[in-house]
């Protein structure tokens, strides 16, 4: 109302002017300039007035409800873009006014106007949406799930929308023209977007199916990934692996391709050991009573050797029988109860590892010692067991001051580790055939 009573004052003011006998042509100009300079200096202030009392509105919201949005909504220009808004739906108003003098102008202006009007409105809504994510990501329960792949489609979607309405604009056709006409494109359309298509495809999978989020530690050994997740977009999803390097991985193949992810694992905090100590062959042996005395003496093996020597003293081994018949008549006589070194090793690591204070020993996480197949490089010994967490640095230590141990407790039981030497094998008689030392009160 301000605006047009001032307008209507200049246009009297001009009209006087004319009566008083000025020239028609300068007096029009004149009034014109005047009308613009006015609306030009009210928009101005408007626009200062808007910024100032949106922002107080947004960061009183935003302090009352404790949260970051009023400070995430001006730091994307989201309130900036509003005023200018407002600013071109005044000048939109107000043109007809403005340029009565000179009725060729208006239709061109409101149209231009009309452009400023969908660009400032595309910016809000664009500006809104990245907004979500901003606080998406700032908020601690939302920080491994990633919106950016939506917000990124819902961009392009509202800006291939603005694009339609600009054609209406400028050829004054109704929108449902040119949308109507998406149908003959749409396999142009198809081919362009392609990517895009896949990658909004492979993100709502890849949300709805909860597959990869930020911060998961990921493996795809196709793109020679192995690290954290660190972005994920419309079309890619950024790795940054353990040596810092990047790995970028298109979204779809997270989908089409395998993929390990450690998850679970690190949500359970605990990780799987699973590796194999060598037992050189030729150090197996049954024990006799002397070594086994030596062990009983050793205080770390007091405990763990009490059960074994009231077995080795009663000299006997409980045959294996078929199911479905009776056991023999008599037992089997085996050397000081059929001890070997390698089983009493092989006892002693399972016996190490359930006392062991950073070892899970609890019901549903596997812990056993077990002989796999023999080979080449003697008989492994694997173990198998989980540790109490799975922090890398952590994890590697407690594996390796295990496996310190046991190799060093190997020799104890007179076993040796298999290496692999350049030396020849000394193990060889004066005929050139091997020599096989034959356990005491054993008949080979």
């Amino acid at each position: 109302m301000i605006l047009k009573a001032l307008i209507d004052l200049i246009a009297r003011f001009g009209k006087s002017l004319t009566e008083a006998g000025w020239h028609p042509g300068a007096v029009r100009i004149a009034t014109t300039l005047a009308v613009l300079v006015c609306v030009a200096l009210f928009t101005w202030g408007l626009y200062w007035l808007v910024r100032v009392v949106l922002s107080k509105i947004v960061r009183a919201i935003a302090a009352k409800y404790k949260n970051r949005l009023g400070d995430i909504l001006i730091n994307r220009r989201v309130i900036h873009r509003a005023s200018y808004l407002i600013i071109c739906i005044v000048f939109h108003s107000v043109i007809p006014g403005i340029f009565e003098e000179f009725p060729g102008w208006i239709v061109p202006l409101q149209k231009l106007l009309a452009i400023g009007i969908l660009w400032f409105a595309l910016r809000i809504v664009v500006g809104i949406l990245w907004c979500i994510v901003d606080y998406q990501v700032g908020r601690q329960q939302n920080k491994q799930r990633s919106f950016k792949g939506l917000v990124q489609f819902a961009t392009i979607a509202v800006y291939f929308l603005g694009a339609i309405i600009l054609l209406s604009i400028l050829l004054n056709k109704s929108p449902l023209v040119f949308i109507g006409g998406l149908g003959a494109a749409s396999a142009v359309l198809m081919l362009i977007f392609k990517d895009s298509i896949l990658g909004l495809v492979a993100g709502v999978q890849l949300s709805y199916n909860d597959i990869v989020r930020i911060g998961d530690w990921i493996t795809m050994s196709k793109f020679n990934a192995d690290g954290t997740v660190v972005d994920i977009t419309l079309t890619t999803v950024k790795v940054q692996n353990f040596d810092l390097t990047i790995t970028t991985i298109p979204a779809y193949n997270l989908i089409s391709d395998s993929v390990v992810n450690w998850r679970s694992m690190s949500d359970a905090k605990h990780r799987r050991i699973q590796r194999a100590i060598n037992i050189d062959i030729t150090g197996i042996r049954f024990c006799e009573p002397a070594f086994l005395a030596h062990l009983a003496q050793e205080e770390a093996l007091a405990a763990f050797m009490k059960p074994y020597m009231t077995l080795a003293e009663s000299g006997t081994a409980a045959p294996a029988t078929v199911a479905g018949t009776p056991p023999a008549a008599d037992a089997v006589r085996l050397p000081h109860g059929g001890l070997t070194n390698v089983y009493l090793f092989r006892k002693y690591i399972d016996f190490y590892l359930r006392r062991h204070p950073n070892i899970e020993n609890a019901p549903g996480y596997t812990l056993m010692v077990r002989q796999l197949a023999m080979e080449d490089y003697g008989l492994p010994l694997q173990i198998y067991c989980f540790t109490r967490t799975s922090e890398w640095v952590t994890y590697e230590a407690i594996q390796s001051d295990v496996f310190d141990h046991l190799l060093a407790m190997a020799p104890v039981f007179g076993l040796a580790v298999f290496e692999r030497t350049a030396q020849p094998d000394t193990r060889i008689d004066e005929a050139g055939l091997p020599t096989i030392d034959a356990p005491k009160g054993v008949t080979l």
